[in-house]
């Protein structure tokens, strides 16, 4: 899954309009409640446009997922939030049929469904924060790794950017110091993906405004931009010639919207659409996406 492992470096400016002296400035930054349980359901829509390759038909795949994250303080202050995947439902349309995944019985699904989503469920990863919410890092991710006992070097580091990958995309479009209503901000970051490698997001966003929203004052957020590869750099941030077998060509664009809950201080809805423009061992294939996020409940960990 396309969505917006270590983090790279990344550029954040602020143009800021001029708003009322009424609005004082609120911050969107989103936050772990230790103590507590957040459960998130996520649809996923995909349309790869096989045909471009020359095959007969285009690919479709639906995908509804749920997932936990369970919040806790260490002895050391730090915030620990650990992600799992409770759940996963599918549907791939191919050359004119249909093919069903369920996680509680994957075994039964068509095989390149096993291949994309078997073992899905009951993966996790836990996200680090120190004592003033700022991400430290990813761990626990042993459950995405392949290889058994000898796992693979290029399984580890995909099993960290998936984390990493997860965290950024809830933080998408969210500004980085506190904003007013009207306010745009330009979000400039580099962001690793799984396969295509390294992806420069960029992002022009605006804080529309505070609504009320499933009876609770929400930021609502919109933004639109652009994704694009970057050339694989080494340690010392020279770049590499390696090629990988797929990258995002220059013209992929992606736009959106989010709801961010003041009170509870996390996104209850994100909506992103992106149009990616894949190049496969060197051929274009077009892919269409879209993701709906929700927070589904906010509990004490443990409560029913």
């Amino acid at each position: 899954m396309l969505r917006p492992a270590a983090l790279l470096a990344s550029t954040f400016l602020c143009l800021f309009s001029s708003a009322p002296a009424q609005d004082a400035p609120v911050e969107l930054k989103l936050h772990w409640e230790p103590g507590q349980t957040y459960v998130q359901e996520s649809d996923t829509d995909t349309t790869n446009f096989l045909t471009a390759l020359g095959k007969t038909s285009d690919q479709k795949l639906r995908m509804h997922q749920t997932t936990s994250i369970a919040v806790q303080k260490t002895p050391q202050g730090q915030t620990e939030a650990k992600v799992m995947i409770e759940s996963l439902l599918g549907e791939m349309t191919y050359e004119g049929k249909s093919h069903m995944f369920d996680s509680k019985n994957p075994g039964a699904s068509h095989p390149a469904l096993q291949q994309i989503l078997g073992g899905s469920a009951g993966k996790s990863f836990t996200l680090v924060y120190d004592e003033k919410g700022a991400f430290l890092d990813a761990k626990d991710t042993a459950s995405m790794v392949t290889g058994g006992v000898e796992p693979d070097l290029t399984s580890i580091a995909n099993a960290r950017q998936l984390a990493t990958l997860y965290r950024r995309s809830l933080e998408m479009g969210l500004p980085k110091i506190p904003v007013r209503p009207g306010d745009k901000w330009i979000s400039d970051e580099i962001v690793p993906f799984p396969q295509a490698g390294t992806v420069q997001v960029k992002l022009n966003a605006k804080f529309d405004g505070v609504v009320d929203r499933e009876g609770r004052r929400q930021a609502q957020i919109a933004f639109e931009g652009t994704m694009k590869s970057q050339r694989d750099k080494d340690s010392t941030g020279r770049e590499l010639r390696t090629e990988r077998p797929v990258t995002l060509g220059d013209d992929s664009k992606v736009n959106g919207h989010v709801f961010f809950d003041l009170e509870r201080k996390t996104i209850s809805l994100a909506v992103f659409s992106a149009t990616i423009q894949l190049k496969v061992e060197g051929k274009p294939m077009p892919v269409r996406q879209q993701v709906t996020t929700r927070l589904m409940s906010m509990k004490p960990t443990g409560a029913q």
